[in-house]
């Protein structure tokens, strides 16, 4: 099935029923990861020159020394491109035209032989059900996937071409019928983050699971969400910060930190700055080894809001402030900031005056930087971007979902 489901408006505070043969399940809230497939998309092109930027801003087409085009896996139908780590290999998931079902892909972008797919195997789980994979400097994958096409969809970790099943919260009561996600892995592949959801409750809730070197296992550790009953984590780095937000059922989103508490595997809570313009959704989604982290700021109806950076005040990191970054076309439309790199580029989609989305790039060191990133199609967005500056991505055309990715210098 091509990716239609990016057409439909879903909006984030609200549960999605997904039909499953055994047992019959409900989806958890979308996070972070999921804000771009819930606008209606107006997918007629529409011509860069035709913007009209403000003056605040630096509006322009980004420089780049390399493009990848990579559309789908041969003799698939669509394609998304997830993460990418230091040494060029990324993630995506996509169709084989092989079977129904969602494969999950790594792609060595680099290298005499590249762009080289690989095919890790069928997730065997509902379409587009959360976000996209990610991958450490290590090779270690992470992502979702079910045991089988009737189980529930979990938290997995690829390590070469076999994976493990993370679980889920099962000493609070969750069992192998409840749901996981592993949203990103560190760069050194030692710190995985997430969350673990309740069908039976419904309670979601931020998750980290981290790596013991000596026995080479994964140990599962609920986040604390303070004042709030729900949340879950999108972003982590070596330092050991997590990133993500906390939620309640009025649909009010703060963004949250985790910072790590020296001796203890533990972690502790902190609320993030939101905006007085924008008080109810706030969002981290991507964070540096600086602690540096990017996120959206949005309208509770998450179609109106500003792609934003939230920067360390002290060495510490426990005070950040705020800075909400600029569309290019002057409109509070929703824009989607998905990942930063310790240079400071910033990358996401940026949505016009039609709600249609493009590639964007902004810039941590200039926060009065916005660029359009070129790609083709008639929407895009960027999802990640690595040391060396390689961006990925993917646009939409005639109705299906191509991988594409840039390298900024």
């Amino acid at each position: 099935m091509k990716r239609i489901s990016i057409l439909a408006l879903i909006l984030c505070s609200c549960f999605v029923s997904v039909a499953w043969a055994q047992p019959q399940t409900a989806m958890p809230p979308a996070g972070k990861r999921m804000l771009f497939r819930h606008r209606t998309f107006n997918t007629v092109p529409k011509s860069f020159n035709q913007a009209n930027p403000g003056t605040s801003t630096q509006a322009s087409v980004a420089h780049h020394t390399k493009i990848w085009d990579l559309g789908t896996y041969p003799g698939g139908t669509w394609a998304e491109m997830g993460g990418i780590n230091d040494f060029g290999t990324a993630v995506a998931q996509g169709d084989t035209g092989f079977d129904s079902q969602t494969h999950l892909f790594k792609i060595q972008l680099l290298g005499a032989h590249g762009p080289r797919w690989t095919d890790m195997g069928a997730m065997n789980a509902y379409e587009g059900w959360f976000g996209w994979p990610s991958i450490a400097d290590t090779g270690l994958i992470v992502g979702y996937a079910a045991a089988s096409e009737d189980a529930p969809v979990h938290a997995f970790l690829w390590k070469g071409k076999s994976r493990m099943d993370l679980g889920t919260l099962a000493d609070i009561g969750y069992n192998s019928f409840d749901s996981s996600e592993a949203a990103i892995i560190n760069k050194l592949g030692t710190l995985i983050a997430g969350f673990s959801w309740s069908s039976e409750t419904g309670a979601q809730l931020p998750v980290v699971w981290q790596l013991d070197v000596r026995t080479g296992t994964w140990k599962i550790h609920q986040l604390d969400t303070l004042d709030l009953p729900y949340g879950f984590a999108l972003a982590v780095n070596d330092f050991g910060q997590v990133a993500g937000a906390f939620f309640d059922d009025a649909g009010t989103y703060v963004a949250a930190l985790w910072n790590p508490i020296p001796g203890k595997k533990a972690w502790k809570a902190i609320k993030l700055p939101g905006s007085a313009d924008w008080p109810n959704v706030a969002i981290v989604g991507d964070m540096n080894e600086n602690g540096e982290m990017v996120g959206d700021v949005l309208s509770l109806d998450f179609v109106y809001g500003y792609s934003s950076l939230w920067q360390p005040m002290d060495a510490k990191r426990q005070s950040y402030k705020l800075t909400l970054l600029p569309n290019p076309w002057n409109l509070p439309n929703g824009d989607t900031a998905e990942g930063i790199n310790d240079f400071g580029d910033i990358v996401g989609g940026s949505w016009d005056e039609n709600l249609t989305p493009y590639a964007v790039r902004w810039s941590a060191k200039d926060t009065s930087l916005v660029q359009l990133l070129g790609f083709p199609g008639d929407y895009s967005v960027a999802y990640k971007v690595n040391e060396n500056g390689i961006v990925t991505g993917l646009y939409g055309i005639d109705g299906t979902e191509h991988a594409f990715a840039v390298q900024l210098r």
